[in-house]
């Protein structure tokens, strides 16, 4: 009864989300460009698949990789490392957007490159440990964004 419940409540979650700002044009750009994108969740899977396919943004990926599929999620690097994997990058040929610190520490244990993006639950943390942060990704485009990132790592 117990998990029944929690499973009730993880779908009300998955259906309260919405697409952050920016988010959906960002990843039109991303396809345009022929960019390979992954998300590296620390949820679980049946999680993540559900609330990606309600959003319809589930195929627009091309590797997902999930917390219940690695030994340590983030902080730890496991996620992003199994995400270069997936996708064939090197740390240096990658950039992730986070919105957590945690997720920020795993990125750069990673060697990867990493652009904050605070959400409303988040933007009060510390996240001097970016390499870059934007207030939103409706307020940037990819190939801005990809500019600013291109300077940055002068």
């Amino acid at each position: 009864a117990l998990h029944a419940r929690q499973r009730a409540r993880e779908q009300e979650l998955i259906e309260s989300e919405e697409v952050l700002p920016g988010v959906v044009d960002r990843l039109q750009e991303a396809k345009r460009m022929g960019l390979k994108l992954a998300v590296a969740s620390s949820s679980p899977r049946s999680w993540v698949h559900g609330h990606l396919s309600r959003l319809g943004l589930l195929k627009e990926f091309d590797c997902i990789r999930c917390g219940d599929e690695v030994r340590e999620a983030k902080p730890a690097p496991d996620l992003f490392l199994a995400a270069l994997s997936c996708l064939g990058l090197k740390p240096e040929e990658a950039i992730v957007f986070e919105d957590a610190p945690h997720g920020v520490a795993a990125a750069k244990r990673a060697g990867i490159f990493c652009v904050a993006v605070p959400n409303a639950l988040t933007r009060a943390l510390g996240f001097d440990h970016a390499d870059l942060t934007v207030e939103s990704l409706a307020a940037i485009t990819l190939a801005e964004l990809l500019r600013r990132v291109g300077e940055t790592k002068k």
